[in-house]
C-alpha cells in the first residue's frame, strides 16, 4: 500500500490550508510539481464514495480519506514500520495494554500457553489477522459438543488449532469472545458494540476526548460492527443517549430510527457505561502517546464494563462527519490537528515524502 500526498493549488478550508501548506512550503519546486499532477490525475480530495457520503457543506469544512492517511502519518511517526506500531501489530498491541494493566478480552499465546488446554475452557472465540483493518479477516468459533464451528460449517478441534497456530504464527491474535452489555443486545446482534473514541493530545500534550461514535452490528454472520462491512454507526447526544444511526455497505447510506434486523428503537437509548469508556480511551493514550499524537480507539461495551478493543494511528473521519454533519476542521479535533502542525518539526515536513510506501517489515 502507499500513501500519496496530492496537493492541490488552492485549499477548501483551514486544516487543509495548514496541512497542504506546509507541505508546499517545505517540498522542492520538482516535489510540489509532482503533487499537483497528482492532484490534477484525481489522486487525491474526495472519493467517489465519500461523495456520496457527505453533503456538499461537510465536504467544504472537511477531510478526506486520502488527506487524512497523510496528515496522520506526519502526526503519528511511530505508525511505520508496521511491525513495531502498536496500533497495528495486534501481538504487540496486546502485551503493550497488559503490561499497562488495560482491560482487553482474554486472549491466548500458543507459545507461551498450552493452546489445546486453553480451548478445552473456551466455547465462544475470536481469532484476528494482525496487519488488517475494517474487520477484514476477522473469524468467530463457537463450541458445538466436541467439534467446533465457524463461518465456514463445522471443524474439529485439531483442525481448529491448526488454524489458530498458523493465525498466531503470522501475527496475529485469538481471543474469548465477549459478551455484549445487556443494554445493547437487541441493537447489535451477531458483534459487540464498539465506542469509537479519537483522542488527541492537547495544548499541553494530555490525552483529550475529542469525538465518538458508536458502531452496532446489523445482524448477519460476520462477527464485526464495521460501517464498511454494512453495519450501523450513530453520533451521541449530549445527554449520552443515541442519535439516528446509518447504515453502510451501500452506494447511498439510510438512517434508521430502529434497528432494521431486531425493530428495537435506538433513538434515545442511553449508552452504558459512556464516561467509563471514554475514561478507559484517555488511559490508553497514555500508555500508547510514544510517537502517536491522534488514535482512535475501539471500546467494546460488553457485560463486564468497557474493554479496549483496539487502537487504530489512522482513525477514520467519514463516519464521524457523518453522525456529526460537520467537517473536521471546524470541530475541536481539527483545532487539535492545526496547533500540532503548526508545530511540527522542519525535518518531519521534509521528509515527508509525495509517494511513500506503507513499510510492514524494518
Amino acid at each position: 500500500m502507499l500513501t500519496i500526498r496530492a496537493v492541490p493549488p488552492r485549499d477548501e478550508n483551514s486544516l487543509l490550508a495548514a496541512y497542504h501548506g506546509g507541505l508546499r512550503a517545505h517540498w522542492a519546486a520538482p516535489e510540489r510539481a509532482l503533487s499537483q499532477g497528482l492532484a490534477r490525475m484525481g489522486r487525491g480530495g474526495w472519493s467517489p464514495a465519500e461523495r456520496m457520503l457527505l453533503s456538499d457543506a461537510v465536504r467544504r469544512s472537511g477531510l478526506s480519506m486520502r488527506d487524512r492517511k497523510g496528515l496522520h502519518r506526519l502526526l503519528n511517526p511511530a505508525a511505520f514500520p508496521f511491525i513495531a506500531n502498536p496500533l497495528k501489530n495486534k501481538q504487540l498491541f496486546a502485551t503493550v495494554a497488559a503490561q499497562a494493566d488495560l482491560p482487553i478480552a482474554p486472549c491466548c499465546d500458543p507459545v507461551a500457553q498450552d493452546l489445546a488446554e486453553w480451548l478445552g475452557r473456551e466455547t465462544d472465540i475470536i481469532a484476528k489477522p494482525s496487519f488488517r483493518s475494517k474487520g477484514q479477516g476477522v473469524e468467530r468459533y463457537q463450541r458445538q459438543g466436541a467439534t467446533w464451528r465457524g463461518a465456514a460449517g463445522p471443524i474439529s478441534d485439531g483442525a481448529l488449532r491448526a488454524r489458530l497456530a498458523e493465525l498466531w504464527r503470522e501475527g496475529g491474535v485469538i481471543q474469548r469472545r465477549l459478551p455484549t452489555h445487556a443494554a445493547l443486545e437487541a441493537l447489535s446482534p451477531g458483534a459487540l458494540p464498539t465506542l469509537r473514541v479519537v483522542t488527541c493530545l492537547d495544548e499541553s500534550g494530555a490525552p483529550e476526548a475529542c469525538d465518538l461514535a458508536l458502531r452496532l452490528s446489523a445482524g448477519g454472520a460476520r462477527p464485526v460492527d464495521n460501517f464498511n462491512a454494512g453495519n450501523l454507526v450513530l453520533g451521541i447526544d449530549t445527554q449520552g443517549t443515541c442519535m439516528a444511526a446509518w447504515r453502510g455497505g451501500a452506494i447511498q447510506p439510510t438512517a434508521h430510527e430502529r434497528h432494521p434486523a431486531t425493530g428495537e428503537r435506538i433513538v434515545g437509548t442511553s449508552v452504558p457505561d459512556l464516561a467509563e469508556a471514554i475514561a478507559l480511551a484517555l488511559r490508553a493514550h497514555k500508555a500508547f502517546a510514544a510517537g502517536f499524537t491522534v488514535i482512535g480507539w475501539d471500546v467494546g461495551l460488553t457485560r463486564d464494563g468497557p474493554m479496549l478493543i483496539e487502537g487504530n494511528w489512522n482513525p477514520g473521519t467519514d463516519i464521524l462527519q457523518l453522525v456529526n454533519g460537520q467537517g473536521v476542521s471546524d470541530t475541536r479535533l481539527g483545532a487539535l490537528y492545526r496547533h500540532h502542525l503548526e508545530r511540527l518539526p522542519i525535518a518531519r515536513w521534509r521528509g515527508a515524502q509525495v509517494v511513500e510506501w506503507d513499510r510492514r517489515g524494518r
